[in-house]
This record gives C-alpha cells, sequence and structure tokens, in this order.
C-alpha cells in the first residue's frame, strides 16, 4: 500500500495537472462574438429617419427572442391548498387549470390611477415612455425572469387560473415595466386595474390570485417608434440612456462606435476614452434581438423620439379550411 505520504504527492500532481488543463484551455477559449460583426452594410437614418439592416447575428447568450421565454427554469407546481392559505384565500377555494407556460401567483401593487405615458421613469425599468396599450397592463418580475434588465419592455398574456376568478381562463397582455425583488419565481406584481381586468374582482381584501403567463410577441399591441431618454446627471465624461417602445429587445448598442454597457437599472451607459463633445453630431446604433441594427444620427443628446422601429415578424398565415 502507498505511504500517506506519497498519497498526498500524488494528490497533489493530479491537482497542479488539472490547474494546468484549466488555464490551458481558457487560454484556448474563442474570442467574444462582436454583434455589429458583419459583412453586409448598415444603412443609416438622420435626425430619426428610420434605417435598418437584417444583418448581424444576435447577441449570443444574452437573451432568446421575445417569442421565447429567458432562460429559466420551469417553476416547480404550485400547492393550490397551501396558496390559499398563505394568502387568506376564501374556505374550499382551488386552483383552476394551468394553460400557459409558467404558473405563478399574481399580486396587485401601485395605486389604482393608469400611468402616464411618461410616467413609468421611476420604475425599475427606467422607460420614459409607456404605450397607451399599457398605462394600466403592466408587471414587475422577480429575479428569476427580469434576466438582469433585458427583460424590460417584453410583453406576456397573463391568464387567471384561480377558481376566484369571475372566469377562469380570461387573459390579458401586459408590459414589464417594473423589478420585484421579493418576488418567487414566476410570481409577479401587477397593477390594480390589470388585476381588475383580470380576476374581475376588486383586491380587498385578497389582493394575489393564481395565474399562468407566458412571453408573447409585442408588435400586435404597440404602435409607433423607439423612443430614448437619456438619464440625468450626465456630464461630459458620462452618459445613459434606456430605450422604450421597441417591439424587439435590444440587445446591444453603440455610439459613436463605442459599446454601450447595459446596467441591471436598463441603462445603457457610455464612458468614451475622450471627452463628449456636446455639439455633436452623435452616431447611435441599436440591435435588436431579431437580428436587425437600427442606425440614426442624432443632433444632440437629448432624450427623443427615434422615429424608427425594427421591422415586426410575418404574420402566421391562418390554417385552411378543408
Amino acid at each position: 500500500h502507498p505511504r500517506p505520504a506519497e498519497v498526498m504527492a500524488r494528490t497533489l500532481a493530479l491537482l497542479l495537472c488539472l490547474a494546468g488543463l484549466a488555464l490551458h484551455g481558457h487560454a484556448a477559449a474563442s474570442p467574444p462574438i462582436d454583434p455589429f460583426a458583419s459583412s453586409s452594410t448598415v444603412s443609416t437614418g438622420t435626425n430619426g429617419a428610420a434605417a435598418f439592416s437584417p444583418k448581424v447575428q444576435m447577441l449570443m447568450g444574452r437573451l432568446p427572442s421575445p417569442a421565447a421565454s429567458p432562460t429559466a427554469a420551469a417553476p416547480a407546481a404550485v400547492d393550490g391548498l397551501a396558496l390559499a392559505a398563505e394568502y387568506a384565500a376564501a374556505p374550499g377555494a382551488q386552483p383552476a387549470e394551468q394553460r400557459l407556460t409558467y404558473k405563478g401567483v399574481a399580486t396587485t401593487g401601485y395605486t389604482s390611477t393608469p400611468l402616464t405615458t411618461y410616467g413609468a421613469t421611476n420604475l425599475g425599468c427606467a422607460l420614459g415612455y409607456v404605450g397607451d396599450n399599457f398605462t394600466s397592463d403592466y408587471v414587475a418580475m422577480g429575479p428569476s425572469f427580469f434576466n438582469q434588465g433585458y427583460s424590460c419592455g417584453l410583453c406576456i398574456r397573463l391568464e387567471c387560473d384561480d377558481a376566484r376568478c369571475e372566469q377562469p381562463g380570461r387573459t390579458r397582455v401586459a408590459q414589464v415595466l417594473d423589478y420585484c425583488g421579493n418576488c418567487y419565481d414566476a410570481d409577479l406584481t401587477i397593477a390594480q386595474p390589470l388585476f381588475v381586468a383580470l380576476t374581475g374582482r376588486q383586491p380587498s381584501p385578497n389582493p394575489s390570485a393564481l395565474i399562468s403567463w407566458e412571453f408573447v410577441d409585442c408588435a400586435p399591441y404597440s404602435n409607433g417608434t423607439i423612443k430614448m431618454l437619456v438619464k440625468q446627471g450626465g456630464s461630459a465624461y458620462y452618459q445613459a440612456f434606456s430605450f422604450a417602445n421597441s417591439i424587439y429587445t435590444i440587445t446591444a448598442a453603440q455610439l459613436n462606435g463605442d459599446r454601450l454597457v447595459h446596467g441591471t437599472d436598463n441603462y445603457w451607459s457610455w464612458n468614451p476614452v475622450s471627452t463628449i463633445d456636446p455639439a455633436g453630431p452623435f452616431t447611435l446604433d441599436i440591435l435588436g434581438s431579431n437580428g436587425q441594427v437600427l442606425q440614426v444620427v442624432l443632433p444632440a443628446l437629448v432624450s427623443t423620439d427615434l422615429g424608427l422601429q425594427f421591422t415586426p415578424p410575418a404574420p402566421v398565415p391562418a390554417p385552411s379550411a378543408e
């Protein structure tokens, strides 16, 4: 039998060997993919004129297309009796059948007053514009689905699966506008008007309901073009921006050729090597999760309507009757 000292020596040698392999593998790793790298030319717009080119691969590993869901484990099965007790449900209440992808609890929050179109800047997504269809229909997501801010602006379809709903199975489309730090897994905090419209009842005395939900395409529910909000407190060395009303998630952005950095507050920050010349102009490129790049030349760094939008997906043809 080998002596203890020999065993320790062999173990140490094996660990050093494995460490060397790990370092070698790390050194040989491929460089990160540049999402803007493409052989095709980006057409340009000036002062908000629409322009785009379907080139550029989607930024790898950041977010799937809006037709799919963010990478997260499927929620565990919900115990209807336990939830009924936890949320002070009426005796004997049972959840209805789950029909959509994710199952959770929707709890009402915020005020009963709808947002103004510019009233979401103080929410977790910092969007400078909210479309008319979503001023009353908006939600906050927890850490499992917020995806470090990349879920901001996405649309979801909610369904009431609670037996206490006026019409179990009723659906409603809403937009992700906020972050909910204490929402577990697929649970949501939803606007009061949305809760009433979905459940058919007032939130008092029980402000929660069993739901299921899924991500859906925003194009049928969004109107107009992309809006850019300039964050307050910028300087000649730092600026930050958020983008609203895009029908696709913006997965990368650059300004005058400098890559912008996306933060969990959903702002894209710009820290150029040299000071920022306020005289402009500024060339902005944004990459959508559909693989399109939009480019526009801005005369100044001010909050503005970019005047452009990603091309919506082609409609799915209706099945032919036979």
